[in-house]
Order: C-alpha cells, then structure tokens, then sequence
C-alpha cells in the first residue's frame, strides 16, 4: 500500500509541476509593455477592452495584474451626481500624462448613460497622451508585436 501511495504522490507531483506557469525571460528587445490594473469594479470591468484596444493598436501590450514598462492606472468614482474617470500613464511611478473626464446626471436614472460621457471624455483625452507616448523618439515602434491574427484581448 505504501508503494502505492508514494507512486500516486510521485505522479501528482510530476503533474503540478508541468502545469506551473512559466515566465518568459526579459528580453531588452521585446515589445513595451503595460501593467494593467490588478482591481477593477464592475464599471470599470466594461470599460477597460476599449483601452486595452487602444494600447495594442498603438503597438502597446497590455500585460494584465502584472507590471510593464509602463503602468496604467485606470479608476472610476461614482458621486450622487457626478461620475469621474481618471486613466494615467505611468513610468516608474513618474505620470506621463492624465485623462479625466466628468458628467453628471439625476442619481440613480441613466447612470450607464452619465458613466459612457465620463469615460468618453476621458477616452479620448487618453488616446491623445497615448499617441504623443508612442511618437516619442524614445519609445520604438519597431517594438510593435505580432499579434498573430487574433484579438489578442485580455479577459477582465
């Protein structure tokens, strides 16, 4: 029975070790990344495929709950009245540029309508900032990865 027992822990174990996440090595010419936010509300949950969308189309890979070359600090906050979205770019704890956008609305009626002006305005304040990133002598759009035909989108 011992025998037994010590060939199944054997095989289980072989079995969580092939299964283990891997990580790729840091490779200096790789494609730029961005470190996504790790919480998300459910608001922000709806809103965070367009930005990531944006990013990769900028040539940008959005790296979920982990950390890039850049961060991205995506936050929403919802008043009685107002909904306030908030995207910065950050590099090294250092912001690179910030998107805000403000509506306001009667509490508690069309606050899918209040929090869509919100995240628009400050949408397209972040897809502004995104380009002047990327154009920047410093940034390498060589960079730019291959996406492999697919969508290539994070799930939230």
């Amino acid at each position: 029975m011992k025998i037994t027992s010590s060939i199944a822990l054997a095989v289980c174990s072989m079995i969580l070790v092939a299964c283990a996440p891997t990580r790729t090595p840091f490779s200096p010419d790789g494609p730029t990344t961005v470190g996504m936010p790790e919480k998300l509300s459910d608001r922000e949950r709806t809103y965070i495929p367009e930005i990531d969308n944006a990013l990769r189309n900028q040539g940008l890979v959005p790296v979920k709950h982990g950390r890039g070359d850049f961060q991205l600090d995506f936050r929403m906050s919802s008043g009685p009245v107002n909904i306030d979205t908030r995207i910065a770019m950050l590099e090294n704890g250092a912001e690179l540029f910030v998107a805000n956008g403000r509506a306001g609305g009667v509490p508690l009626i069309g606050r899918e309508n209040v929090a869509r002006k919100s995240f628009d305005q400050a949408y397209a304040e972040f897809q502004s900032g995104l380009s002047s990133v990327t154009s920047n002598p410093d940034y390498s759009s060589s960079d730019s990865p291959d996406l492999g035909g697919g969508t290539g989108e994070l799930v939230y």
